[in-house]
């Protein structure tokens, strides 16, 4: 089966336009293999389904991201929008860095860290749902990528980003390499979901979990649930 011939078949196994695509969990393959190239693979036409079917899907989750194998096709896309708002009104939280992301699909990408100054927060996976562990990621980034635009057009991107935009799209941008964020984790960090308000404070993490390293010597208040 080409990938043209997989990917009309996703869609069409959704009970309407407006139904949500199945989002896979860790084990299934097109999880762990280096996807494929994504321009030039699937005609505009079913490409820009595809996106908007994505997009959807991240939103009813929901969540701030998704690539396409997440939805089990082997293609390097993702999608990824932050509509984040802090609870004091202000659109920024200057512990992670989190600014709004605009909706955004993205071809091929790939980035760079820049500098070496690694940041540690709270991260989750809608293929692994249900839990969250602590991943240190690149402050700073240098992201590439081709756009997808709202016309159908495709511009090449050469951006800086850094927070927690740099942090959506490094997980995203893992996934067509194979890799979950929880893979790249400090060991013995990953919780179930209901129980990670209790580790909000970091030492109780350091504690209750018996985490060591780097993360042994920050302080309470330096990383946080999103």
């Amino acid at each position: 089966m080409d990938l043209t011939e997989y990917t009309r078949r996703l869609l069409d196994r959704r009970e309407s336009a407006d139904a949500p695509l199945r989002i896979v969990q860790v084990g299934h393959p097109a999880l762990r293999r280096p996807a494929r190239d994504a321009r030039g693979a699937l005609e505009p036409e079913i490409l820009a389904e595809l996106v908007d079917a994505m997009t959807l899907t991240m939103h009813e989750a929901p969540g701030v991201g998704l690539a396409a194998p997440q939805i089990g096709l082997p293609l390097r896309l993702f999608v990824a929008q932050d509509r984040f708002a802090s609870e004091d009104g202000d659109e920024e939280d200057d512990l992670l860095e989190r600014r709004p992301l605009p909706l955004r699909a993205m071809l091929d990408p790939s980035y760079e860290a820049i500098g070496t100054e690694r940041v540690l927060a709270w991260e989750g996976c809608l293929s692994m749902d249900g839990f969250s562990s602590i991943v240190p990621r690149a402050r700073r980034i240098a992201f590439r990528g081709t756009e997808l635009r709202a016309d159908g057009s495709l511009e090449e991107v050469q951006e800086e980003h850094l927070g927690w935009t740099a942090r959506i799209l490094q997980h995203e941008t893992d996934h067509l390499a194979g890799t979950i964020c929880h893979d790249l984790c400090i060991p013995r960090s990953i919780v179930a979901n209901r129980h990670a308000p209790r580790y909000a404070d970091l030492p109780d993490a350091v504690t209750e979990l018996g985490l060591e390293g780097e993360i042994a010597t920050l302080g309470s208040g330096q990383i946080r649930l999103p």
